[in-house]
């Protein structure tokens, strides 16, 4: 097994004990247990790292003392690199509650925010510089009630009525931060909120290039979407070469007004971590030419490589443009945060999805970012407290934690 990764010296427990049954470039089998094994061209055999698809990774390691290995909420001491220079000082962070569950079926979503907060996101912001401010959580209770006797549905946008006026309240709460030059931090709620905060954005600051981190598109319209659920349509939505009119959806009739109406381009966006995707959005991935980095091209490359290639990609064609990232913790593989709606296997390892974070934050363009689809109730309690603290950890090092 070891000489057919090219590793030496590895260590197997017991478990891990059995004939190697068959290997590929990128991926090794060990009985009826899968490994990832990513090869670093520029540091060749020297630089491949094994990932073990098995649940014990995403248990709390311990030193060799058995005492819980810290992970240290640290600044960046970059000395080189101006860090989130599009926000004014004294560097203000704004918190923005967004728990959003009507863009997907499942209940839970709703509890990303608290349990972020309770986990200790305010402390650990602080700590690392920033001034906090923390809004009350977006009141979308009303919305429901509002709605609950309405006699539209329609099944290729669901829930659009109160999905549609969530986002605008998002929008809305976005777009006041980033003009008082703050950093807008959106929690999630389900994707759909990110319907809200790239309208916002975009209102506030419309050279701004997104990075969009997700095991999925979300590329979609009411058109082409295959299920209905808006969490799925965020980007579709706000493309501007794409031609949808927005006041045939109850709910959305805002991102047709003058106020609303600056689009993304197809060039200013950027896809990190894609592994399942629609029929009509690879389509139009490929006819539109949106940059795209699946999980593929992260095996081949290595995140390093990718997060230059993406970076450079927006910066290419306005130096001086703020970043936005939309975070889907779906990205991370299941087996290192469970909690989530639409887990799809052969996710980014730990190391990858803190990476992309740090690679963003280090630019010194990041401006503003959100973190979505958090969902406690669709693992058992052990899983949905690592899933809280994967995106815990991944929210601190988008907003300069640093190991140096």
């Amino acid at each position: 097994m070891a000489a057919c990764c090219g590793l030496t010296n590895l260590h197997l427990s017991s478990k891990m004990k059995r004939s190697f049954v068959g290997h590929r470039k990128n991926a090794c089998v060990l009985g009826n247990e899968p490994w990832r094994v990513l090869s670093l061209p520029s540091i060749g055999m020297m630089g491949r790292r094994l990932f073990h698809m098995d649940s014990q990774v995403a248990k709390t390691k311990k030193d060799e003392a058995g005492a819980v290995v810290k992970d240290q909420n640290l600044p960046s001491v970059k000395a080189d690199v101006e860090m989130f220079k599009h926000c004014i000082e004294p560097k203000t962070v704004s918190i923005i509650g967004a728990p959003m569950t009507f863009g997907q079926p499942f209940m839970g979503t709703d509890s990303g925010p608290r349990l972020l907060r309770e986990s200790g996101l305010r402390r650990k912001l602080s700590a690392l510089g920033w001034r906090v401010e923390d809004f009350p959580d977006i009141d979308f209770n009303h919305l429901v009630q509002r709605n609950n006797t309405a006699t539209h549905y329609n099944s290729r946008a669901k829930n659009s009525a109160i999905v549609g006026e969530g986002a605008k309240l998002v929008a809305d709460a976005v777009h006041n931060s980033a003009i008082q030059g703050h950093f807008p931090l959106v929690l999630g709620g389900d994707h759909s909120i990110g319907i809200g905060s790239l309208a916002g954005i975009l209102r506030a600051r419309p050279n701004v290039g997104v990075i969009w981190v997700d095991a999925h598109a979300d590329l979609n319209t009411p058109q082409i979407s295959e299920s209905g659920n808006m969490h799925g349509m965020p980007v579709g939505l706000l493309i501007k070469e794409i031609d949808f009119d927005h006041k045939s959806i109850p709910g959305l009739e805002w991102l047709a007004t003058e106020e609303s109406s600056t689009r993304l381009n197809a060039d200013s966006i950027v896809y990190v971590g894609l592994r399942d995707v629609d029929f009509e959005e690879r389509v139009l991935i490929k006819e539109l030419g949106i940059k795209t980095f699946t999980m593929t091209d992260i095996d081949r490359y290595g995140i390093g490589a990718v997060m230059d290639m993406a970076i450079t990609s927006l910066l290419k064609k306005d130096p001086t443009r703020p970043i936005h990232l939309s975070y889907d913790i779906d990205a991370v593989d299941p087996l290192l945060a469970p909690a989530t709606g639409t887990a799809v296997r052969g996710g980014l390892t730990y190391r990858e999805a803190h990476y992309i974070a740090e690679a963003a934050a280090s630019s010194g363009h990041l401006a503003s970012a959100d973190l979505v689809e958090l969902n406690p109730q669709l693992s058992d309690p052990a899983g949905a407290k690592e899933t809280v603290e994967v995106g815990l950890q991944i929210l601190t090092s988008l907003m300069g934690k640093s190991i140096i």
